[in-house]
């Protein structure tokens, strides 16, 4: 009986680590994010400020620049600039 609780516990710790440490996002919805970023540092980089994420799509992996509310559809997938900037994915 106490080999179960114990065994119960690490379960759930490793659970919560998993889930505390950083979000699940689809890595081709990241890479995504990553080319709209890219895209528009090439083109307009110097003339906009810089936004504070990309919104894609998950089902057709289009993405909009979000510069202030972040306003999501049901299919959509918020990508902060500091994920697009770390090599992680």
């Amino acid at each position: 009986m106490t080999y179960a609780a114990t065994k119960r516990v690490e379960i759930f710790d490793r659970m919560s680590e998993a889930t505390t440490n950083k979000p699940r996002i689809d890595p081709m919805v990241v890479r995504a994010a990553k080319q709209v970023y890219y895209y528009y540092v090439e083109c307009y980089g110097t003339q906009l400020p810089r936004p504070l994420g990309v919104a894609v799509n998950r089902y057709n992996l289009e993405g909009k620049l979000i510069y202030s509310q972040i306003l999501l559809l049901p299919q959509e997938t918020f990508v902060s600039i500091d994920l697009i900037d770390s090599s992680d994915y």
